[in-house]
């Protein structure tokens, strides 16, 4: 069985994306070769992107206080909780 080869990390394609910048800077490339430069470029500056707004997006929610641990017995301890609160309005 093949094993699956792992997706390089953000440094590793920002580090990448350096030498294809140099790469193409120094015009030294013939035209065929700077055009699949140029399409990996694009790509792992998209990987990136994509890497860097995930990161801020789960910074922000941990930021917010919106990350919370997750148990059972305190989702059941709410919804009795909700269920209560529920109860109590409707006798108002």
């Amino acid at each position: 069985m093949a094993r699956k080869k792992e997706e390089p990390g953000f440094e590793e394609k920002l580090q990448r994306l350096g030498v294809i910048v140099n790469a193409l800077e120094a015009g030294d490339c013939p035209l065929e070769q700077s055009v699949e430069l140029y399409k990996e470029g694009l790509s792992l500056a998209a990987a990136c992107r994509t890497q860097l707004d995930k990161a801020r997006h789960d910074v922000e929610i941990y930021r917010q206080g919106l990350l919370v641990p997750f148990s059972p017995e305190e989702e059941e301890d709410a919804e009795t909780a909700r269920a209560r609160d529920d109860g109590e309005e409707a006798s108002i």
